[in-house]
């Protein structure tokens, strides 16, 4: 596949290809003063002799560069000498930091290539390690919309796939950036099949804790499906999931009873722990019900009438409830409430209602037909 960005050389492709030796051999490096090779075999052997300690940043760029410009004309091995020159970019050292520099050369060769060239998976796959080793991840795209977009592009297969959630994880978990290394996570996991899925069930731990110990993170229901949790049942971290997912606060409380050590074990605290189920379970009693009595609601969540006020404007923040008190017939009013699972039952309501305001639309129309006389013409 043809490169779409233009090297454009002042000499002879050969000649350049002399210079860049000679300059290499000037430096000290282990090559021929001249070769008589294939332009294809010579670029090999100048990225080899690359094995130099370059003095500044800019030598190291001008040197990379050129070698870039050759490298994208040639078509004989050329991908072989792209991952090459990856290798090359992500290894090379200089007395200066040029970490930033050797960014914006595997910038410069992944925007060079075509958008669907297969090849461009290496040239990420170089810029995540240099970003993430050097502290400089904002530097690149890490967005999973168009990390999934190229990978699709480039047609890449399950393993590669894993390979580079695996270096974006990594690399975000290394910059602290533990929302969206918990994100690339379950990206991870939605890779692999039931076949294979026993192969990372640490990794399907640490993201279910990861996302337990999330104040924001309500709906979780989605890990289920992900075949490496599926792996996990059986095991106290699965029963716990399933109770942040579908069951009560009594639920939480009797697990922890129980298994206390676990939860602590995980690096989970149980004050959160209880805040978070006392929101879903009041998730839950807002799906079941539009009303709930203060003593009925104190007994579900386990708080005092007191705590009953804070609690509902700490509910509101979710945005998962819509709801207000009514001091005086001691009641919460419950208007709308998230459903925490949506599975064929939460399917055939949303069905339901949605023909129920068909119906009811159509009636609207007959009754405006009956008194709104027709226009003729």
């Amino acid at each position: 596949m043809e490169p779409i960005l233009p090297a454009f050389i002042d000499v002879k492709e050969q000649d350049q290809a002399q210079e860049i030796r000679a300059y290499l051999k000037s430096c000290g490096a282990d090559i021929n003063e001249e070769s008589m090779s294939p332009l294809h075999e010579d670029l090999e052997q100048l990225l080899i002799a690359c094995d130099i300690n370059f003095r500044t940043e800019a030598e190291l760029e001008g040197v990379m560069n050129s070698l870039l410009s050759l490298i994208l004309i040639v078509t004989e091995k050329r991908d072989d000498l792209i991952r090459k020159f990856c290798d090359k970019v992500a290894e090379v050292t200089s007395e200066e930091d040029t970490s930033l520099t050797r960014l914006r050369i595997l910038s410069i060769l992944l925007n060079g290539l075509h958008e669907r060239d297969p090849v461009r998976y290496d040239v990420y796959c170089t810029q995540v390690k240099v970003a993430g080793k050097a502290g400089l991840i904002d530097q690149i795209n890490v967005s999973l919309d168009q990390v999934r977009s190229w990978l699709n592009m480039w047609e890449v297969d399950g393993m590669k796939a894993r390979k580079v959630y695996r270096l974006l994880f990594d690399a975000l978990t290394e910059d602290r950036q533990s929302e969206e290394a918990t994100s690339v996570m379950v990206e991870l996991l939605r890779t692999y099949t039931d076949e294979n899925a026993s192969e990372v069930k640490d990794d399907a731990k640490n993201c279910i804790v990861s996302l337990l110990g999330r104040p924001n993170v309500l709906i979780m229901d989605f890990l289920l499906t992900l075949p490496p949790v599926a792996a996990l049942q059986g095991e106290p971290i699965y029963k716990l999931l399933t109770i942040f997912v579908s069951g009560k606060l009594a639920d939480y409380m009797e697990f922890y009873e129980k298994n206390k050590d676990f939860v602590d074990s995980c690096g989970l605290t149980h004050e959160k722990n209880l805040h978070k189920m006392r929101v879903l379970t009041f998730m839950s009693l807002g799906e079941a019900k539009s009303e709930v009595h203060f003593d009925d609601l104190c007994k579900e969540l386990n708080i005092s009438v007191d705590d009953i006020e804070e609690f509902i404007i700490e509910a509101l923040r979710s945005k998962l409830v819509r709801t207000r008190i009514d001091q005086v017939n001691k009641k919460v009013i419950i208007s709308s409430a998230t459903h925490r699972t949506f599975g064929n039952n939460q399917w055939q309501e949303l069905r339901n209602r949605l023909e129920e305001w068909r119906q009811s639309l159509q009636s609207v129309g007959t009754s405006l037909k009956a008194v709104v006389p027709a226009v003729d013409g």
